[in-house]
């Protein structure tokens, strides 16, 4: 047997069982997780390929205002092909954003146990999972997920690449000839390409990699960058059909759209702290770091620090945590900028948990080699090994606790998600609160022939519940901006408690009226159904219309 491959072959194995492990996981939870928000438009993007390819970067009946690159949507199209005759509709269309996630788990095992150790592979791969908003955002059919899985393959593709293939070793490191590694090299461009094309926030995936290699001054990485790149723009523009026929102005366009949000009238707010943000108002510098401080699992940051500790304290020998942590702080820092849009929680800065989840890998690697060389005793480093065990364990309770509004979730340092409520953050965001429970609830209660109405929300994402059979009673989400709509077929009003997306009727209906149903997570309401004649009041005493 080759020896290098037997080397390698418990990592390969290890990593297969990851990605399984993960795949498992996800495709075992997907149908107990609603649909949440931006997933309607996604997925009927997706089915526009693909005989109408201009849909996967154009929003339906606002051209203006969109852009968003095609590959996502290639993800979620590959998905239901493969998936459609043996899973439901919506976890059918998630498949493919999981599938993927699951490959880039296995390649984060592999390379953490190549780089680092199999305690750091196993570590960050668990970090990975137990976070439990990037363990939902892992199963959506929409833009951030894939785009995280991709972002985690360039890294995990260019470390083999800038590392070369050995010519001629010396005495020393620094005397070792490398050539290129030119199959490492093709893929990593490619895995570039695909970050490039499932959003405009893919673009700042090179920016590590080009600030690493002039630090370290890194011929080969330098190399690899150079050639990397246009194999990168020429797979996203092969991704992206809408710019084959008029390459220029799309690509200005594409530009336009995606880095001058303030110009195309798609201002979003948010709810931090007790104050409302938007483009015009933005958020503290602080915002990501609080974010992260505040949503990821303590024992994980725990973890994280001590491996953002060994990569800065040993900077000059442990290159490879370093790019991690400019992989993690590349994210961090431009979410900061102001006129970064502000909204959605962690969702824009997605990737950077997946470089924590490493971070943490590498700290759970380092904790256990000082436990190996302070005590210099097998039981006490299995002791340590079980510790980390137990930490672990304790962490996947908060998928359980919060299951299935994992969006909602808040760690002990802000007092879960009530004391971030007390605080002034946003409990839940995407609908995701209207679970199984509230939509059993609804069709006992909501005869055949009446209707529900919705707070403000996606009507894409209604339209495909309605047609898999999820929703069993017609809907209409009401235009605040229009005539008031008489309610006499209507039964009940249903809204969602995200402050920042919250009409004057919601806010008025909240303070006067009693819900018939609520759905609360630890005392915490996420869903509200009121009488629709509570509606129609709180409409008429805040549009002053009868």
């Amino acid at each position: 047997m080759n020896a290098p491959l037997a080397r390698r072959r418990p990592l390969l194995l290890g990593s297969a069982l990851a990605a399984a492990a993960c795949a498992a996981a996800l495709l075992a939870t997907s149908p107990t997780l609603p649909m949440t928000w931006d997933e309607g438009n996604a997925i009927h993007r997706a089915s526009q390929i693909p005989g109408k390819w201009l849909y996967t970067t154009r929003l339906e009946g606002h051209p203006e205002i969109e852009g968003h690159p095609a590959f996502y949507g290639i993800v979620i199209a590959l998905g239901r092909w493969v998936s459609s005759g043996w899973l439901p509709p919506l976890v059918a269309a998630r498949f493919g954003p999981i599938m993927l996630f699951a490959l880039a788990a296995g390649a984060m095992f592999y390379r953490m146990g190549r780089d680092f150790s199999v305690a750091a592979a196993a570590g960050s791969v668990a970090s990975l999972i137990l976070m439990p908003r990037m363990f939902t955002h892992a199963h959506f059919a929409s833009i951030d997920g894939p785009l995280t899985s991709c972002w985690i393959l360039v890294w995990a593709t260019f470390v083999p690449a800038a590392r070369g293939r050995v010519v001629q070793a010396e005495v020393s490191e620094t005397a070792v000839r490398r050539r290129m590694n030119w199959p490492a090299t093709l893929l990593f461009g490619i895995t570039l390409g695909m970050t490039l094309g499932s959003k405009a926030t893919g673009w700042l995936a090179p920016v590590p990699l080009l600030i690493w290699a002039a630090v370290y001054r890194d011929r080969t990485a330098a190399k690899v960058l150079g050639v990397g790149m246009p194999i990168a723009l020429l797979t996203f523009f092969l991704l992206n059909p809408p710019l084959w026929h008029a390459p220029i102005a799309r690509w200005q366009e594409f530009f336009y759209l995606n880095f001058n949000r303030s110009a195309t009238g798609l201002n979003i707010p948010t709810w931090f702290l007790g104050r409302m943000y938007n483009l015009d108002y933005t958020l503290p510098w602080y915002n990501t770091l609080f974010w992260t401080g505040v949503t990821v699992p303590v024992a994980i940051l725990a973890l994280a620090g001590v491996g953002i500790a060994r990569a800065v304290g040993r900077r000059r020998t442990e290159r490879l945590a370093v790019l991690l942590l400019a992989n993690w702080l590349i994210l961090i820092i431009v979410r900061a900028l102001p006129g970064t849009p502000p909204h959605d929680g962690i969702r824009l800065f997605l990737p950077a948990f997946a470089f924590l989840a490493a971070l943490a890998g590498v700290g759970c690697g380092v904790v256990l080699s000082w436990s190996r060389n302070a005590y210099k005793s097998p039981r006490r480093v299995r002791a340590t090994a079980v510790l980390l065990l137990l930490l672990a364990i304790t962490t996947a309770g908060n998928l359980f606790i919060y299951s299935p509004q994992w969006l909602s979730y808040y760690n002990i340092l802000i007092g879960g998600l009530p004391g971030a409520t007390a605080t002034g953050m946003e409990p839940t965001y995407y609908w995701d609160g209207l679970d199984h429970s509230v939509l059993d609830w609804l069709h006992e209660q909501t005869d055949e022939d009446e209707r529900i109405l919705f707070g403000a929300s996606s009507p894409e994402n209604f339209a495909l519940m309605r047609r898999w059979g999820t929703l069993r009673r017609e809907w209409f989400v009401p235009d605040p901006r229009a005539s008031y709509i008489a309610v006499d077929r209507y039964r009940w009003y249903v809204l969602q408690r995200r402050p920042s997306g919250l009409s004057e009727t919601d806010k008025w209906l909240i303070e006067n009226a009693e819900p018939a149903h609520r759905k609360t997570l630890l005392g915490v309401p996420l869903v509200e159904v009121y009488a629709c004649e509570d509606y129609r009041q709180a409409w008429a005493a805040t549009t002053n219309e009868d």
